[in-house]
């Protein structure tokens, strides 16, 4: 039974190689934007994250946590398909080539599809090569299908598909939104996981951002031949956040100005050439391209969201299964052991989505909507709040503002969130003062969505009161939603 555990311990190993080596990557990435926000900031820009918080990014704990979100997600993906693939060629080949020239080719693959970012595909190789070193000292030559028992693998897929088929008619584009209100907001282990997803997520975010993803870019324009056109350019830039710095600095992007067309350099490659006149009348776009074909990480988010759709629930799948599997250790019989284990696990992964189901699955009628905000049930409440912001209702026509101050106050994180963004279609005077309340929540998710509904409602007057939060917020995930609320009030930066 003991050689039953090692698949856990062929993963473990894998993951743990992930975490160590993306926390290094991670730590690197927030160095590097913390020079980014030096440059910016001495060239007289507001800067996001701001300076209550960038003085972490030189902390080890912010890269370590932000490295556990690609062990969990890309770690754990390329652990679980390594391991299948050395089990394969155990079972049905004795040559070492045909796995050392897997992994060459695996290699040379990433590579080329990381836009040959050498760091990436290292750590990608390293833990590749891990899983691989690590399976064939567990599973010798002369015992490959132990353990790999039929009774192990009809158990685990017995599961796996009454588990699928339960949660399939729950998920849908807002299934991560959902998961968020049903599993982590609604008690205080989950309301704490959340936090902490919240507090480092943006973090590893930026590791494989690509420019237009990024809220605030670098640059240099070398047009001074032209001060018109300079000033032209850099006025367009810095709409887009494309923000210039000094010279002792290597930026994101560098303009130049050759012979009358506009070279676009980045990492002191040229990306894109055009006319001064083809980006005066289309930088936005032109702005895009250069970020596409600047993108050297899209693959590396691709792997992400596939592993964390899929290889993330299977690891911890089996790792939850391995826990049962100890602690059922009185039972004698292997295959009621592992029956035992697997029904624990097909209880932990059914039972929460319970909660998904006593939700409404039609779509509320707008004369219905006053009559869910009253209901005694959080999920009436919220998919009132949801079908108001849907469809850009005005709150007011539904409940008067002074009863939502009830939802101010309310227990509940849900009702407080969704009433925050359900406010941004409102244009009255109470509400936007219902919303400078919200801001000073203690939950950083409805302090979020406060600042959302303050862009949403488009008044000017809301622009120093974000500026000065975002001065103020220790938080980044808030910063980041309040930048984005000024923006979307037309704010731009100066100097």
């Amino acid at each position: 039974m003991k050689k039953y555990f090692h698949p856990v311990y062929v993963l473990f190993a894998g993951v743990l190689s992930a975490q160590i080596l993306f926390s290094c990557l991670v730590y690197f990435s927030n160095i590097s934007l913390h020079q980014n926000l030096i440059a910016i900031k001495n060239s007289g820009y507001m800067i996001i994250p701001n300076e209550l918080v960038m003085p972490c990014l030189k902390n080890l704990m912010p890269a370590i946590c932000g490295g556990l979100f690609f062990s969990l997600t890309t770690g754990a993906g390329l652990s679980l398909i390594t391991f299948l693939f050395v089990i394969a060629w155990r079972r049905y080949s004795n040559n070492y080539g045909v796995l050392a020239g897997f992994f060459i080719i695996t290699a040379i693959f990433f590579f080329i599809k990381f836009s040959y970012n050498f760091p990436i595909t290292l750590v990608c190789a390293l833990i590749i090569g891990t899983v691989m070193i690590t399976t064939l000292r567990l599973f010798p030559e002369d015992d490959t299908t132990r353990g790999l028992l039929i009774p192990v693998i009809s158990a685990h897929l017995a599961v796996i598909i009454l588990i699928v088929l339960v949660w399939i008619p729950v998920i849908n584009k807002d299934v991560f939104i959902s998961i968020r209100d049903n599993l982590l907001l609604s008690n205080p282990i989950g309301q704490k996981i959340n936090n902490f997803y919240y507090k480092y997520t943006l973090y590893p975010a930026e590791t494989f951002k690509s420019l237009d993803q990024k809220l605030l870019k670098s640059c240099r324009i070398n047009v001074s031949n032209n001060k018109i056109l300079h000033h032209q350019i850099e006025q367009l830039m810095v709409s887009e956040d494309y923000l210039p710095v000094n010279d002792n600095f290597s930026p994101d992007i560098t303009v130049e100005h050759d012979k009358g067309v506009l070279v676009f350099k980045h990492q002191k490659k040229t990306i894109y050439q055009c006319s001064s006149d083809e980006f005066l009348k289309g930088s936005e776009k032109i702005l895009e391209l250069i970020s596409e074909k600047s993108d050297q990480k899209n693959f590396l988010r691709k792997i992400t969201f596939l592993s964390l759709i899929s290889a993330s629930p299977m690891i911890c799948y089996l790792f939850l299964h391995a826990f049962f599997m100890m602690i059922l250790f009185f039972i004698k019989s292997k295959i009621f052991r592992i029956a035992g284990a697997s029904m624990g696990c097909l209880i932990v992964f059914t039972l929460p989505v319970i909660s998904f189901y006593q939700q409404p699955l039609y779509e509320i009628k707008k004369e219905d909507i006053g009559k869910y905000l009253a209901s005694d049930k959080w999920q009436e409440r919220v998919n009132a709040f949801k079908a108001i912001s849907d469809r850009n209702l005005s709150v007011d026509r539904f409940i008067e503002p002074d009863q939502l101050t009830n939802f101010i106050q309310s227990p509940m994180i849900v009702d407080r969130y969704w009433m925050a963004k359900a406010l941004g279609s409102s244009r009255s005077q109470k509400t936007y003062q219902l919303i400078l309340r919200l801001l000073d929540d203690p939950q950083p998710n409805v302090v979020c969505m406060a600042l959302y509904s303050l862009g949403k409602q488009h008044q000017l007057s809301a622009e120093d009161e974000i500026i000065s939060r975002i001065n103020s917020y220790d938080h980044w995930y808030i910063q980041w939603y309040a930048y984005k609320a000024l923006k979307r009030l037309g704010w731009t930066q100066k100097k």
